[in-house]
């Protein structure tokens, strides 16, 4: 009777779906918008690192809108330097009117200064003498003396000129007239511009409130070329870790193992030797094996909820270093991909890469997957990068009071507070300003080079506003090893299921396997308790024996 040979049964991947752009009203996007109008740190790095560094390339952008949080650091800067101008103007104008005027103005500066300076050494000075035990002699402080004395004359000195701008009528005395009307106004001017700027903001800020639309962007030449960046399959990166844009190394693994011969179950053909069992050639080739497993792992992204991982994307990226001899481009070509697939020798490296963007955007998740075969072995390698949340004070919109009317008080209240320092820091900020667009104008029209430079991405945007793998609570903490652990065992087990419908031993797969999972199981028994991930990074498999 002839045995009928069943042929294992063949898969066609679907068409893989083209990754979705990036969400133009995340909760990420709204969040990064705020620091854009909160944070003149963060807006400053985004628009020097990022939006004024045409020749280089652009790091990606996962859960979140880079142009429009771009055209909203662009917005916020033009008001602020708007705001520096018109106090310098004023300044100026004082100056020209009455010098008396400018003078009461700096006067004050340095009374608003030294209060907050002299309220804490005031309270410094009370704590310890209430510290002291009766009959104990206070030793004299030559320094808190120094600055009350400073504090206590500036504010006398002030009086004294606000006394004879707007009360008294020096010409008698002194020979001058009053000081005029337009240097007074000039001088509200300049006092009055830090809080109505703080009110502008507080305005703005609020526009990104969750039920409110996202405004209106309007994109320039830059932006549109970032923007189509983030389409590219190919991550250009400078520094020493390719996952840019995909936060911080959260967990990496890899292994390899012999591709051989499983031993026959028939009699009488004896045990092979391990010469015997190994294949003359490679029962598989790379790309068959990432393609199989792209294949079903594209399963899990659509379907019944049960049958899916939600928001997940699985899409092939080429990481390639920037400081390294080659060809940059951010396209990689079908047959440049299976090239380097096949041959993962060069600075190019291709991973699978499964990422889960949840928490509107806040918390991503991604899963670096990379398959090699050479060495008559198969190589596996799955390394997770987790995207921490946003500061927590770019959510200030969607907190308790952070609307409405004590907002208001609040913003009044600060731009208060802040107008010492809003006035004395405008004429070099805008200094700096108008140097880094005569810097900027120059860089473009500078001469070409044929010395290779290195321009890979350096910076995140996502990552400049992010919180340093503090997540804000235990569940968010979970969804990342969830995650995870979901895309791992599916990886696992469609390798497994590819190597037995090419009759290779698993055996030596398997307790690979079963050490990694084991001692990930183990490190992550405490992880996230205090949302700090930092516990769990860097796991890696023993030591092949």
């Amino acid at each position: 009777m002839a045995i009928q040979t069943v042929e294992p049964p063949t898969f066609d991947p679907p068409a893989p779906d083209p990754e979705p752009p990036a969400p133009a009203t995340s909760t990420a996007t709204r969040y990064l918008s705020v620091g854009a109008y909160a944070d003149p740190h963060f807006r400053g790095r985004c628009l020097r690192e990022v939006y004024h560094q045409p020749r280089r390339f652009v790091a990606p952008s996962y859960g979140f809108d880079l142009g429009a949080v771009l055209w909203h650091c662009l917005r916020a800067r033009r008001l602020a330097i708007r705001r520096d101008a018109l106090i310098v103007l004023a300044l100026l104008g004082t100056a020209v009117l009455d010098w008396r005027a400018l003078a009461a103005i700096v006067v004050a500066l340095i009374a608003l200064r030294t209060t907050r300076t002299a309220k804490d050494v005031a309270g410094e000075r009370m704590r310890q003498w209430r510290a002291t035990t009766p009959g104990t002699p206070i030793r004299s402080n030559r320094r808190t003396l120094v600055i009350l004395g400073g504090w206590a004359t500036a504010w006398v000195t002030l009086a004294v000129l606000a006394a004879t701008i707007l009360v008294l009528d020096p010409q008698p005395l002194l020979g001058v007239p009053r000081v005029g009307d337009g240097a007074i106004v000039a001088v509200a001017l300049v006092f009055a511009l830090p809080t109505l700027f703080s009110l502008w903001r507080e305005k703005r800020v609020e526009e990104f409130a969750w039920d409110r639309p996202m405004p209106a962007t309007r994109l320039n030449a830059r932006l549109h070329d970032i923007e189509g960046q983030q389409d590219a399959n190919t991550i250009i990166y400078s520094d020493f870790e390719p996952f840019i844009g995909a936060g911080d190394i959260f967990a990496t693994w890899g292994f390899a193992v012999r591709l051989v011969r499983k031993q026959s179950d028939l009699p009488g053909t004896g045990q092979l030797n391990e010469g015997e069992r190994e294949f003359a050639e490679p029962p598989f080739t790379a790309e068959e094996i990432v393609d199989y497993v792209r294949g079903h792992l594209q399963r899990l992204t659509t379907g019944e909820s049960e049958m899916l991982i939600p928001d997940l994307t699985v899409t092939d990226r080429v990481f390639l270093s920037a400081r390294e001899h080659g060809h940059r481009s951010l396209t990689t070509g079908p047959g440049q991909l299976r090239e380097i697939i096949r041959n993962p020798t060069q600075p190019a490296r291709h991973y699978l890469v499964c990422q889960v963007v949840s928490w509107g955007g806040e918390v991503v998740t991604t899963v670096h997957v990379h398959i090699a075969v050479q060495g008559r072995s198969l190589y596996l390698e799955v390394t997770t990068t987790l995207m921490a949340p946003c500061k927590e004070r770019y959510r200030i919109v969607d907190l308790e009071d952070g609307r409405g009317s004590k907002a208001w008080i609040r913003a009044l209240a600060t731009g208060l507070r802040e107008t010492s320092s809003t006035i004395a820091l405008a004429p070099g900020r805008l200094v700096l300003a108008s140097a880094e667009v005569i810097g900027l104008r120059n860089s473009r029209r500078g001469r070409r080079t044929r010395r290779r430079t290195d321009r890979g991405a350096q910076v995140s945007v996502r990552q400049i506003g992010s919180t340093d793998d503090k997540l804000r609570n235990f569940t968010q903490g979970r969804d990342v090893v969830k995650f995870r652990r979901l895309i791992e065992n599916r990886v696992y087990a469609h390798v497994l299921d590819f190597l037995d419908e090419h009759d290779v031993d698993t055996t030596e797969y398997r307790a690979r396997s079963a050490s990694v999972f084991n001692v990930g199981m183990i490190n992550n028994a405490e992880a996230t308790i205090n949302g700090d991930v930092s516990g769990t990074s860097n796991q890696t498999a023993p030591p092949e024996s």
